[in-house]
């Protein structure tokens, strides 16, 4: 088995990440604009988001029973990663609340804290590996940005700042964003790692994987670089 990989970092300047229904709605203001291969609203990119991947082989223990269970799998890995840092976190386990922008809407496995949305997943599945995806609120958003940019109404800042929070508001301080991001992408890959070790222990040695080094990923389409995802 192909050993799991994680990046997690943030972008230093504001950018839009569109799901891949959402081709056109942009008036490409914003540099970079990314259409995603996954689904799901639309995603203001900036400081105050961490974003991570976790890239996995298909063999993986945690994705054959499927997308939904993967999600809620990989959105826990947030929440206990939260939980250490002293947010209150649970993980969204009902139905799908479709919404234009991602933080609006609600998916099984994105993180909550008093209901508000703080972490989104999305998954991108192919037929050797599978790139697990999330963001993660560190600071306050403008939202009026996202919706200038899609043409969307002022209202709709307004809304996503009421069903929304951020690991600012949680804590009461703004966290030290590298250094989160460092440890959250150790963080998952370690678990992904566990978890295939687990498994492959209960098959025999030979199938033990190999934890594997941070910075770059063989992804779907090439390798996943750093700077290529977080500049």
């Amino acid at each position: 088995m192909q050993m799991p990989m994680a990046l997690a970092g943030v972008s230093s300047h504001a950018g839009l990440s569109l799901g891949r229904s959402q081709r056109g709605d942009t008036a490409e203001a914003l540099s970079p604009c990314r259409l995603r291969a996954s689904g799901g609203g639309a995603v203001l990119l900036g400081p105050w988001l961490l974003r991570a991947v976790l890239l996995l082989p298909a063999a993986h223990p945690r994705l054959q029973q499927g997308p939904g269970a993967a999600a809620l799998w990989f959105g826990a890995l947030h929440r206990d990663w939260l939980r250490g840092h002293g947010i209150d976190a649970i993980c969204h386990e009902g139905p799908v609340v479709p919404h234009w922008a991602c933080f609006a809407g609600r998916s099984p496995g994105e993180v909550l804290v008093d209901g508000h949305k703080l972490t989104g997943v999305s998954q991108t599945w192919r037929r050797e590996r599978v790139q697990l995806w999330s963001g993660t609120l560190l600071s306050p958003v403008p939202w009026s940005m996202l919706c200038q940019e899609l043409n969307r109404r002022a209202e709709h800042a307004q809304v996503l700042a009421a069903t929304t929070t951020t690991v600012q508001a949680c804590l009461g301080h703004a966290p030290n964003a590298a250094r989160w991001a460092a440890e959250l992408a150790v963080y998952l890959r370690e678990a992904a790692a566990r978890d295939a070790t687990c498994a492959a222990s209960m098959q025999g040695p030979r199938a033990r994987p190999r934890l594997g080094p941070p910075v770059e990923a063989p992804g779907a389409d090439g390798p996943l670089r750093h700077e290529e995802l977080f500049s």
